[in-house]
């Protein structure tokens, strides 16, 4: 809550400098997520690309909020625009994950599992990266490649389990209920 607290406060003040600085706005957006306010936060992210149509950082921010509690049709179309703005940016795996969770959204999770395995090869892919290829691939009926992409994670982290997942993404409870069916297949 501190470390929250601490990065809403920073982003105020960087719009205090500048409101006209999409960064600024960027870093309000993903604060106002992380404080549970989505709503508020697609406003900042969308000013933030208002500012700047070529901030590739904020149409993945954009992306990725609405994948978890917006609307997915919208999160495919930010992750999509990031990509084409910024095609090696070192997020990529993000914006993949991002893609691969509004899919899921979508109850489209043959396409799902493709982006959320591609998103696990990228270079800097963390655990809840990991996660989201392995749920995807269970929704998908690929357990097996689920299971690996599970037994990754806990190589490194071996207390990672499902509710880890579900406390990091803030899902709106029909996504959750989505990643929890995907959990389950593959007993994690």
């Amino acid at each position: 809550d501190q470390e929250i607290d601490r990065a809403f406060e920073n982003a105020g003040q960087s719009l205090m400098v500048d409101d006209r600085d999409p960064a600024g706005h960027c870093a309000m957006g993903r604060a106002l997520w992380l404080r549970g306010r989505q709503d508020q936060s697609i406003v900042e992210l969308e000013q933030a690309i208002d500012l700047s149509p070529n901030f590739a950082l904020g149409h993945y921010a954009l992306s990725f909020v609405h994948s978890l509690v917006g609307n997915p049709q919208a999160a495919i179309k930010s992750s999509d625009h990031a990509r084409l703005l910024s095609p090696f940016d070192p997020l990529l795996f993000a914006m993949f994950g991002a893609r691969a969770l509004a899919l899921v959204r979508l109850k489209r999770f043959d396409e799902a599992a493709e982006w959320g395995a591609k998103a696990a090869t990228r270079p800097n892919a963390h655990a809840h990266i990991l996660a989201i290829a392995a749920y995807c691939l269970a929704l998908a009926g690929r357990h097996e490649e689920a299971r690996a992409h599970m037994a990754a994670i806990h190589k490194t982290l071996p207390r990672y389990r499902f509710d880890d997942f579900l406390t990091a993404m803030q899902f709106a409870p029909e996504g959750a209920a989505l990643f929890r069916e995907g959990a389950k297949r593959i007993g994690g």
